[in-house]
């Protein structure tokens, strides 16, 4: 079988990077028998040097163009012309991106619905953004083999706006965090410090609280930071900081918020990111809308306790383990940060109860699981 991916999302930085390449090496892990024509496209990036190390493998074949995203999204989602057999050749399967949805000659299309936050709520974007996914969506119910959905609330979001589609067409397949995640808590105590000291120290914090994202409407940093504010008048001789992970997407910036005790770190290297979650005093993740929400997992692996939403994907993904929060009450988010940060007891059993939860995602489920849908096209 010859299975196609689209990773020309890979090199952004977002959720969605992530998801696609940690699907194709997990894939290639778990599957030496298929064939993996991989498509990549970009005017001025370079493939990945994570996907050029797949070289290697015999069953992987990389197809490098410099065409640019715009001009891909114009011919496949607006005239929706030149299949994608003729950039990378046969292949029975085809697995899109969230961006663009090339038509094929003969190979089964499937594709992965992240968020639908372009349709539910498109004050969050860019009108160039919500195009694109109008234009993506309107050929992927109609032409996709399978649809895959990254939590049940997707699907159920996706059936709400979409209510032609045959469900029997929808996989709920999760995501997942990355193995060294896993492998944090299974080092020695002496070695935990070490590397907590390390990034503590790299990026200026001590006790702190993590908020990570792209700086972006939906992630609701203002109502967060206003929240912190409020804790720290009740509690004005904390030491305890804010600290905000994540590059600037779109929208008004929260950057003139930001005070001696609100530290805006910017992009993390995902390199950094085990320790800097493990290091935390609890992730506050008070989104207004999330289709899966990959930082709740990270946390839940390194034993760091969560604050969030009682929204969208969120209660399904941490299921008992976090503390829910209304998102548009600053003053609920307040005195769950009191809450977590008070209680040495409530800290000690969210813990215990997100590593439990935290066993259900793996990369190997994901990736055998979409291979099971790939050998299902056949």
């Amino acid at each position: 079988m010859i299975i196609g991916i689209d990773i020309t999302s890979i090199p952004y930085g977002t959720g969605v990077s992530n998801y696609t390449l940690n699907l194709v090496h997990n894939l290639i892990k778990v599957d030496k028998k298929n064939t993996y024509k991989l498509f990549f496209s970009s005017l001025r990036l370079k493939c990945p040097k994570e996907i050029n190390a797949l070289k290697n493998y015999p069953n992987v074949k990389i197809y490098y163009f410099k065409f640019p995203l715009t001009f891909l999204e114009f011919i496949w989602n607006r005239l929706h012309i030149l299949p994608i057999e003729l950039f990378i050749g046969k292949c029975d399967v085809f697995h899109t991106s969230d961006w663009t949805q090339p038509p094929t000659i003969f190979a089964k299309t499937i594709t992965t619905v992240h968020d639908l936050t372009p349709f539910l709520h498109p004050k969050w974007h860019h009108p160039k953004v919500i195009k694109a996914h109008r234009k993506k969506m309107f050929w992927a119910t109609r032409r996709c083999f399978s649809i895959i959905c990254v939590s049940r609330n997707t699907q159920n979001d996706l059936l709400k706006l979409f209510p032609k589609i045959d469900p029997n067409k929808i996989s709920v397949i999760y995501e997942a965090a990355e193995n060294k995640y896993d492998k944090f808590l299974k080092l020695s105590t002496d070695i935990q410090s070490q590397k907590k000291d390390i990034i503590r120290k790299q990026y200026g914090l001590n006790k702190f609280i993590l908020a990570q994202g792209t700086r972006e409407p939906r992630k609701n940093l203002e109502r967060l930071i206003q929240a912190f504010n409020s804790f720290r008048k009740i509690y004005p001789k904390s030491k305890i900081e804010l600290a905000i992970a994540g590059k600037y997407g779109w929208g008004e910036d929260i950057k003139h918020l930001k005070n001696c005790y609100v530290k805006i770190l910017g992009y993390i290297p995902e390199k950094d990111m085990v320790a800097l979650h493990a290091s935390a005093i609890c992730l506050a993740y008070p989104s207004l809308y999330e289709g899966f929400g990959l930082p709740l997992v990270k946390s839940m692996k390194v034993g760091t306790p969560i604050i969030t939403s009682n929204v969208s994907s969120l209660p399904e993904i941490t299921n008992g383990c976090a503390l829910l929060i209304d998102p548009e009450s600053p003053e609920d988010i307040a005195n769950a940060l009191k809450k977590i940060t008070r209680s040495s007891n409530l800290r000690k059993k969210m813990i215990k109860r997100g590593l439990q939860q935290a066993k259900i995602f793996s990369w190997t489920k994901t990736a055998q699981q979409t291979l099971n849908l790939y050998q299902s096209a056949k």
